[in-house]
């Protein structure tokens, strides 16, 4: 096998943890057609998929991220909270990088934090890892200041809450907690794309399928962390690089989404007008790659709902949130 389609081939297996094994093969090969023969050279194709992204990242997603962040802010707003916000990576990565743009100088500010549910011991039905990070995630996430504070705003691409219940009932009992999702799937916690829909006429299915496509145009550079170590900066979790591809063009997608916020931030904000239309043109492409099987930037299907969703939100403990 040629260098190039071992970076391929590794590249799709970032994606099968993601995805689905199907959906990644899917994805992935229409990705490659995009940028044209592989045989070209791995070098030729490095390239064409950095521009690629960074274009996604600034001018596809760009202006709704930007929207996501306004929302953020003003929900902050109306909860009367200052100080950070804390943005649950990898999946969070973009929405980190615009609200570095839009809040500098502001009253509140991001904070990047992992979290993930092999860290906090609930299980993952598309990749079922297990961490060995047991109780140490404990003394990570004290050690960023959340166990001690009174108001805790948590940012997170969504989508049912699994995470937010682990960490309100293990270790932010007794705080305010206001998380706020991309995407939500639970009634119980409030969803930026799902205050879009409606207006645009979608059906809601279609946040399932962005927030998928959300970890496809920003593919990670990082494995999803297992462990909690102690270094010399104290508790922090050990990080892997996951692929040479997802490494530059994940670089390449967050620096779109730079590019574009660092727009928004000259002209004063992104108008609800445009988060609209952002949204229909991320729908019409959704549409396009699923009646084409040509890649667009969202993917033609969303990966396989939650088995036990609804069993889960059956049992959310109604008063477990303000």
């Amino acid at each position: 096998m040629s260098e190039i389609y071992q970076h391929i081939d590794k590249f799709t297996q970032i994606f099968a943890k993601e995805l689905t094994p199907q959906l990644a093969d899917t994805y992935v090969a229409s990705l490659i057609e995009k940028l044209g023969d592989p045989n070209q050279g791995l070098e030729e194709i490095v390239h064409k998929g950095e521009l690629l992204h960074q274009h996604v990242g600034e001018n596809i997603y760009g202006p709704l991220i930007a929207g996501y962040i306004q929302w953020v802010e003003d929900k902050c707003g109306e909860a009367g909270h200052t100080g950070p916000v804390f943005f649950a990576l990898r999946d969070a990565a973009p929405l980190e990088t615009a609200a570095k743009v839009l809040w500098n100088g502001k009253a509140i500010y991001p904070v990047g934090v992992y979290a993930n549910r092999p860290m906090l011991m609930i299980e993952d039905e598309i990749a079922p890892e297990w961490a060995s990070a047991n109780g140490k995630v404990v003394q990570y996430l004290g050690m960023l200041g959340l166990a001690g504070m009174e108001k805790v705003v948590w940012s997170d691409t969504g989508a049912w809450g699994t995470v937010v219940k682990a960490l309100k009932v293990g270790l932010l009992n007794n705080a305010d907690f206001l998380p706020l999702f991309w995407y939500s799937h639970n009634p119980h916690i409030s969803g930026y794309i799902n205050s879009l829909l409606p207006e645009c006429g979608i059906d809601e299915k279609f946040g399932e399928v962005l927030n998928d496509s959300l970890e496809c145009v920003f593919p990670q550079p990082f494995v999803r962390p297992l462990d909690v170590v102690q270094g010399p900066a104290g508790w922090q979790v050990k990080l892997e690089l996951s692929c040479y591809l997802s490494e530059q063009w994940g670089k390449a997608a967050l620096v779109g989404v730079n590019n574009a916020a660092h727009k928004i931030l000259v002209e004063g904000g992104v108008s609800h007008e445009t988060q609209i239309k952002s949204l229909q043109n991320l729908y019409h492409l959704h549409e396009i790659a699923k009646k084409t099987g040509k890649w667009t930037g969202v993917l033609p299907v969303n990966t396989p709902t939650w088995s036990n969703g609804e069993e889960f939100l059956n049992s959310w403990p109604h008063d477990l949130l303000p």
